[in-house]
């Protein structure tokens, strides 16, 4: 548990110092670790003294929260962040954006029932991944060693984005990895 709420606590900050285009690099990183570890230790012992309780939440949540919320989800959506570039080209606040909202998500799966809301399980989210990088290699693949010039065109770079992970989406619900 300890791992994802500071896992929380370092999205939260990066969010804000984004937002608010803070300069962080005044501060130095030492006092930064300790001072998100003493957060996520402050938060942790709340959640497991009754926190959980307060907020309704399950408290053996804990585990499948950190692995959706630091690997699973951010990499099965990852071309939805990819075709939210091509529209809007702010990269810095929106890659801030993007992870605090594929926390949240987890964290919801995770603590509030979503998994069996949406009758899924992480490994869902992990076959999502691997389709996303089945299908997203062979555009990479072909704009990165064959120079293809075209795919680099934001509408068609996001169109193709979106349609990577509506194939991965389908494809890692539907079916298991081979």
């Amino acid at each position: 548990m300890f791992a994802g709420v500071a896992w929380l606590c370092v999205v939260t900050g990066t969010v804000l110092a984004r937002v608010s285009d803070a300069s962080v690099t005044a501060v130095p990183a030492e006092w930064l670790g300790i001072s998100v570890l003493a957060v996520a230790f402050v938060v942790t012992s709340w959640l497991v003294d009754g926190g959980f309780d307060r907020l309704g939440a399950d408290p053996s949540g804990g585990l499948t929260f950190v692995w959706l919320a630091i690997f699973f989800v951010p990499l099965a959506f990852f071309p939805t962040r990819v075709a939210l570039d091509a529209v809007a080209n702010s990269a810095g606040v929106l890659d801030a954006a993007f992870i605090l909202a594929t926390t949240l998500f987890a964290g919801w799966l995770a603590f509030y029932g979503g998994l069996e809301r949406l009758s899924l399980a992480p490994d869902d989210f992990l076959r999502i991944g691997v389709f996303v990088v089945a299908l997203g290699s062979p555009p990479v693949a072909a704009r990165v060693l064959a120079d293809v010039t075209w795919f680099a065109v934001d509408p068609v770079a996001g169109a193709l984005a979106i349609a990577v992970q509506g194939g991965a989406c389908w494809l890692g619900v539907r079916m298991d990895v081979p």
